[in-house]
């Protein structure tokens, strides 16, 4: 099958081609992030001479055999043979030992313009930055959005059709190789080998002592109660019933440290609540939502699929891709689904199935009733006829992922 060109990630790179900033391209095994740099390279070798683009692929059978920060910077030396700009790609960054140290020295000592990818959310903010503080650019790159989920099979001359084609997004999400599957069931069983392979690979491989049975079970439960404020004492509780307050406090740090692998790992994001008293982000229950639907779903944690919740994590993933900052507002006897902030201003989200009846409409838009921002309000659901009243405008879903209506902030 062919691959779109991921435009959104493309052009918030190609600014800094030629920039001495270390590009950082991060993001969930298999998401793509590889494709991206393939495209990178394709853009850049039609403006200079092949001979100086380096690509090392660290999971290749050739590059697992570079295992340390030595082997790298030897490696890529020994292909640098003139004072001309080389372009260097590494792939999975994170299967080098010290490799914070390599691309240090790497940076320092040639004339070269670096882009790495990396499965660990962590690069930045861990060893990366410690060595390379100011020095580092992310690009966080997620599965396919809706409309890149249709833009791929139009390119690939497959059928579609927005109302069918968006319900099996929502059950088996926007992997981007789940396509070379011939059924469901097939797609079902490529997802969860995705998800046990992000698991040894990033996770039991970085933290040998960890008790990996009881690490899959808090993931299970962590997944199955995404999109739900989480407290890691009441899901402490949850897990063991009987247990007193002491045992649970105990247990409760280790949920916290497993949900942090969870995140590193990018298997879940993490969307922190925003109070509307003092506009703070305070420290209080978070939601979780998985990186990709279908891969969730594919563990079968859930006898049913809660297609509210399903439309909340496609919406949360699309505002997130689009490059905006998401929160689910806080009230004190309620909450907002998403606020959506842009820079300096901000609008809020609520997401709905089907808005049937009067009852459902007024309790969809009644949920605004408590905020007195002054910011744009809106309402998102299947329904196609407009519900927009009170000043709080009604968005289809996917007229909205499909780009044909857009958000205003304020």
């Amino acid at each position: 099958m062919e691959n779109i060109i991921r435009s959104k990630y493309i052009e918030r790179i190609r600014p800094y081609y030629e920039s001495d900033l270390i590009k950082v391209i991060t993001g969930v095994r298999r998401c793509g992030k590889s494709v991206i740099l393939s495209q990178i390279i394709g853009e850049i070798q039609s403006k200079v001479d092949s001979a100086h683009i380096i690509k090392i692929d660290l999971e290749s059978v050739e590059g697992r055999k570079i295992n340390t920060c030595e082997k790298l910077e030897s490696k890529i030396s020994n292909l640098i043979l003139d004072n001309n700009k080389y372009y260097v790609f590494i792939d999975e960054i994170q299967n080098i030992n010290n490799f914070e140290v390599a691309l240090a020295s790497i940076r320092v000592s040639f004339n070269c313009s670096i882009f790495v990818t990396g499965s660990n959310s962590k690069l930045l903010s861990g060893k990366l930055q410690d060595k390379l503080t100011g020095r580092a650019k992310e690009f966080e790159v997620l599965p396919f959005t809706f409309s890149e989920y249709i833009e791929f099979k139009q390119i690939n001359h497959l059928p579609f059709d927005y109302d069918e084609d968006f319900k099996d997004y929502l059950k088996l999400g926007g992997m981007p190789q789940r396509f070379n599957e011939s059924n469901e069931m097939e797609v079902r069983r490529y997802l969860r080998g995705i998800f046990d392979s992000i698991i040894e690979k990033d996770v039991f491989s970085a933290h040998k002592k960890i008790n990996k049975n009881e690490f899959k079970r808090i993931a299970n439960y962590v997944l199955s109660e995404s999109g739900k404020p989480f407290s890691s004492m009441s899901a402490a509780k949850a897990l063991e019933k009987g247990i007193d307050n002491e045992k649970a406090r105990s247990k409760s740090i280790t949920i916290n440290n497993y949900l942090e692998y969870l995140i590193e790992s990018y298997l879940i994001t993490e969307c922190e609540p925003h109070y509307q008293k003092g506009k703070e982000r305070l420290n209080g229950t978070k939601k979780y939502y998985p990186v990709d639907i279908g891969m969730k779903n594919s563990l079968g944690l859930n006898a049913s699929i809660d297609e509210t919740f399903s439309l909340e994590w496609v919406i949360y993933n699309e505002l997130v891709s689009r490059g905006y900052e998401v929160f689910y507002e806080k009230l004190r006897d309620g909450e907002i689904d998403f606020t959506v902030v842009n820079g300096n201003k901000k609008c809020f989200v609520q997401v709905s199935y089907y808005m049937e009846n009067e009852s459902t409409l007024n309790r969809e838009y009644g949920a605004f009733d408590k905020i007195r921002d002054n910011s744009p309000k809106y309402v998102f659901s299947l329904d196609k006829k407009d519900s927009s009243r009170n000043g709080i405008t009604h968005i289809n879903i996917i007229d909205f992922l499909t780009n044909k209506v857009d958000l205003m902030f304020s």
